[in-house]
């Protein structure tokens, strides 16, 4: 740590523990610079908390993308509406003019983390909730994979 701390913060890891946020815990900062206290509380409440590491960060990666997105359309993250979240489906899945467009299951993923931060929030109605079949994606290859003993694959 510099002498003069960062950001007019001295101890940067004691002040960072004191509102209760972990090493590699995500903050997001709005395009005005100033962090989202709302989302701050998210990231330590225990639905965020108790995920895996890896899942944190492909979860706030996941969220970032989306708040840009809404940032761009001037709407507040907590107004976003189910259109908002159909639009931002087609521009991350399926528009021609996006060539790094992604496949369904990294399209479920993201949606669990939508959901979880939405339903987090008690925005209602959800924008998008992975428990409706229409906001799943039909092309989902699952992660789960059966492995099969010997004697069950003898038979």
């Amino acid at each position: 740590m510099p002498a003069e701390g960062v950001l007019g913060v001295g101890d940067l890891l004691e002040a960072v523990a004191r509102i209760g946020l972990r090493p590699g815990d995500p903050v997001f900062v709005g395009p005005d610079g100033m962090i989202d206290a709302d989302l701050l509380d998210f990231v330590r409440s225990k639905e965020f908390r108790n995920l895996e590491p890896e899942s944190k960060r492909n979860y706030a990666t996941d969220i970032r993308l989306l708040l840009e997105f809404l940032s761009s359309r001037g709407v507040p993250w907590r107004q976003a509406s189910e259109r908002d979240l159909a639009d931002y489906r087609d521009c991350r899945c399926s528009a021609p003019a996006n060539p790094e467009r992604i496949g369904g299951t990294k399209w479920n993923r993201e949606g669990a983390a939508f959901t979880k931060l939405f339903r987090w929030a008690k925005v209602s109605p959800l924008p998008v909730d992975l428990s409706r079949r229409e906001d799943r994606a039909p092309d989902s290859v699952s992660a789960r994979v059966s492995w099969l003993t010997p004697r069950t694959w003898a038979l």
